[in-house]
């Protein structure tokens, strides 16, 4: 919008630079064609300084709406990640809760949270620096408590309470 401000300014300048001209070829008695032709030109800028200058005001007008469109839409995207955030903060509650009832160990928890989150025995055995082994041991407690068949239904148990 700068080189706009620029360009109108130059135009500005170029109409009174030829008015000026323009004046002095009536005080000299110049030929009719050529202020004609410099008149011609004062309209023609005249007429682009006008036509910018009205684009100007609806580009500005127009930043303006889309920064208060954006302001909104910041203020929506921030409130719904505050409700995120207390959605995913209320669901891992209600899991850690659900885990002290079934009276899980602080490993089986850890263990039983990831299986959860969807990670493989193989995974869970990395992450916790454990053999696959320790890991399915561990897994097969956690189902027995919670007396589900597998990791499926155990995320199954508390992904259905999210949709209902």
């Amino acid at each position: 919008m700068h080189k706009d401000k620029v360009i109108s300014g130059v135009l500005m300048l170029i109409i009174l630079f030829k008015l000026f001209d323009l004046y002095i070829d009536f005080s000299h008695k110049v030929e009719l064609y050529h202020i004609i032709q410099e008149f011609i030109l004062i309209i023609l800028s005249l007429g682009m300084f006008i036509y910018l200058t009205l684009d100007i005001r609806q580009r500005s007008k127009q930043a303006q709406l889309l920064s208060e469109q954006l302001k909104v839409s910041r203020d929506k995207f921030q409130d719904l990640s505050q409700q995120v955030i207390a959605s995913k903060k209320s669901f891992f509650e209600a899991i850690d809760k659900q885990f002290d009832i079934w009276e899980f160990t602080k490993t089986e928890k850890e263990v039983a949270l990831l299986l959860v989150k969807g990670l493989s025995n193989y995974e869970i055995a990395e992450v916790r620096s454990k053999s696959p082994k320790t890991v399915s041991h561990q897994a097969s407690s956690i189902y027995k408590k919670a007396n589900v068949n597998g990791r499926h239904e155990l995320a199954a148990l508390f992904f259905e309470e999210l949709i209902n």
